[in-house]
């Protein structure tokens, strides 16, 4: 659909005859709700894109529906695709994103606030319009039971999470054996940390993990550090362990496009933390390592660009932004930018920094490692599996150390999108995401009489192995 990738070396080409796949898009149906993707959102976007190339593909979209699970034809997939890729603007300039401009404006200039006072509508009124406009550019149908539309030795695959707590939207699997289920688990976070989420998380990521080890025949993590926590709690509710592909997320295409940073920007000493505002993000941290550093340098702070929407404890974390004139002027919270202006955000910054308390992997330091932009991140198990040799990596409490390995990183000047390797793309990822459908199907003895899923191919070194 995007055709080739440029600045890219291109993975070996080879012929692949893909049994169905009935892809879960209900995480890309409900993304109208948000202004911009999140990590697994993009993650969830390349996979789809990949399923559902043309018109003439023979794979399926299942969402739940008031009338239960429905399954959906590529054109109609296709279309939704293209409206989420108009919201997101995952195709744009970083300049036309209006929040851009004035992020430029305010790094450049402290009093320019209208980024903060000019962000975009995302009250229930303008999601619901969206969510409208949306059903609108796919057009309303009735879609198909998945009992009945999905054929035999299909493969459903679920990357979203989406509905994987809620144990009637899988109902349907009971019936069709012969289908093959393969789940994407990210982390078991709210089980091993409850006291960073919300109350609720907890609970419902354990009805997750319940689902995948009633109904699962393979699962995808993106990290060993994931693999080993998420398979300790599907033990809890199945004997045999289920085959597992361990794999890096890919670098979305949008960070592969070539692209320069911005000039105006070369001489401004600024930093980037990417995440939802939520309490495990550590965005504490950071706060204090800047008033550390203001008490020590007056008005000659670094910029600090917070992007990310807004979750749970999201007011109370960024209350110091209002309250205190000194992180005021120098840290701003960018809520909505668009993927392409994050990307050339990151390229321009002095460092990214990762100070989260918890990761299953950490999409945002993979992403500026990928860049060549220096990073400083938090010393946990997914962030040691995921830096590469030149990431700084500090305790998730000590402010000062944080201040002092801020404080050593000059200004990003200008830089240049690096030559990316073929197996940090989406087509390499996807491509192995469907060799291990295939392994799965065959593993469990689904996949159909002359039908054999898709033809094998050596997997890449970058792929950390099946289990």
């Amino acid at each position: 659909m995007h055709g080739r990738i440029p600045n890219v070396t291109s993975p070996d080409e080879d012929t692949e005859k893909a049994a169905v796949i009935a892809f879960d898009v209900t995480r890309l149906f409900l993304g109208p709700l948000a202004r911009a993707p999140r990590g697994i959102d993009r993650i969830d976007l390349a996979v789809a894109h990949h399923l559902f190339a043309d018109a003439a593909s023979p794979h399926l979209g299942v969402l739940p529906t008031p009338w239960g699970m429905r399954a959906f034809d590529a054109p109609r997939i296709m279309r939704g695709l293209a409206y989420l890729d108009r919201h997101w603007a995952e195709s744009s300039e970083a300049g036309d994103d209006p929040l851009w401009r004035d992020l430029v404006r305010w790094l450049l200039d402290s009093s320019a606030l209208t980024a903060v006072e000019r962000r975009p509508d995302n009250g229930l009124l303008a999601r619901g319009k969206r969510l409208a406009g949306e059903l609108a550019a796919t057009g309303i149908a009735l879609g198909r039971g998945v009992r009945s539309a999905i054929p035999p030795g299909a493969v459903y695959l679920n990357v979203g999470q989406i509905g994987l707590a809620v144990p009637l939207f899988h109902s349907w699997l009971h019936d069709r054996k012969d289908v093959t289920a393969v789940f994407m688990l990210h982390d078991v976070i709210p089980i091993d940390h409850p006291e960073l989420v919300e109350p609720a998380s907890r609970s419902h990521h354990a009805r997750m993990v319940r689902t995948t080890a009633e109904h699962a025949d393979g699962l995808i993590v993106t990290t060993g550090y994931a693999s080993t926590s998420v398979a300790g709690e599907i033990a809890r509710h199945r004997s045999d362990p289920l085959p597992t592909l361990v794999r890096r997320l890919p670098l979305p295409r949008t960070f592969i496009m070539p692209r320069e940073s911005d000039p105006a920007l070369a001489d401004c000493r600024y930093f980037v933390a990417c995440g939802s505002i939520e309490p495990r993000k550590n965005h504490a941290l950071l706060f204090e390592a800047w008033r550390r550093m203001a008490a020590q340098s007056g008005r000659d702070v670094p910029k600090l660009v917070l992007v990310g929407s807004p979750g749970w404890k999201a007011e109370e974390i960024l209350r110091p932004l209002t309250d205190e004139p000194a992180l005021q002027r120098a840290i701003l919270h960018v809520s909505g930018l668009s993927s392409p202006a994050l990307a050339r955000l990151m390229l321009g910054a002095a460092a990214v920094l990762c100070p989260s308390k918890a990761e299953g992997f950490g999409l945002p330091l993979l992403e500026a490692n990928a860049l060549g932009v220096p990073t400083i991140a938090s010393d946990i198990p997914a962030h040691r599996e995921v830096a590469d040799a030149g990431t700084i990596l500090l305790g998730c409490e000590d402010a000062e150390d944080w201040a002092q390995a801020i404080t050593a990183h000059p200004a990003g000047g200008v830089r240049q999108t690096p030559k990316i390797s073929a197996e940090r793309t989406e087509a390499t990822y996807c491509h192995e995401i469907l060799e291990f459908l295939s392994h799965c199907a065959r593993e469990n003895g689904k996949a159909p009489a002359g039908q054999p899923g898709m033809t094998m191919r050596h997997r890449s070194q970058t792929t950390r192995g099946w289990q």
